[in-house]
């Protein structure tokens, strides 16, 4: 790894670990440079803002989620493909949702942080479908995201209730 790769990860790292310890509000950018052995302004090379700091840590973590996702799909139906992701994306959601609360207030509204999110659930749930619908492909999505969306905005979210909801949801198809 480059050194500036290595730096990066030892931000991520050290992030990481002060967040799950102290929460996403109660950890200053000062306490993460210092947790790396960097300079703030090193910190700023590597990140815009702390939320960017958040959002590089999910990401990181997703990864693994999504790539156990991949390998135990065997739907065909876009209706159950997209039930079979939102299994395990729903439930890493939840068991991190303090941060997914922070990182969604702060980028929902982005188009690029929409964007991608589309892009990946579309790319997951539709790929190799024969007909593709646009217009079924837009409403199974709208439901996956307000379900998640709305399950994140519990005091304490639940999957089950979630999974069940966009089961529910999506059974019309």
């Amino acid at each position: 790894m480059s050194k500036h790769g290595d730096t990066h990860q030892r931000i991520l790292d050290a992030a990481w670990h002060l967040f799950t310890e102290q929460g996403f509000n109660d950890t200053s950018t000062r306490q993460i440079s210092a947790a790396s052995n960097i300079a703030v302004g090193t910190l700023f090379n590597h990140f815009a803002d702390k939320v960017a700091i958040l959002e590089a840590c999910l990401e990181a973590k997703f990864i693994d989620v999504l790539e156990r996702a991949k390998e135990t799909d065997i739907h065909r139906p876009a209706r159950l493909k997209i039930n079979h992701y939102a299994q395990y994306f729903y439930q890493f959601y939840c068991l991190h949702h303090r941060f997914y609360k922070v990182l969604f207030s702060q980028r929902l509204f982005s188009q690029t942080f929409q964007q991608q999110h589309m892009e990946l659930i579309q790319s997951l749930v539709f790929a190799d479908q024969p007909q593709f619908n646009k217009v079924k492909a837009a409403i199974l999505l709208d439901c996956y995201f307000m379900t998640l969306l709305y399950g994140l905005g519990a005091e304490t979210p639940n999957t089950k209730l979630m999974l069940r909801t966009l089961s529910q949801k999506v059974s019309i198809f």
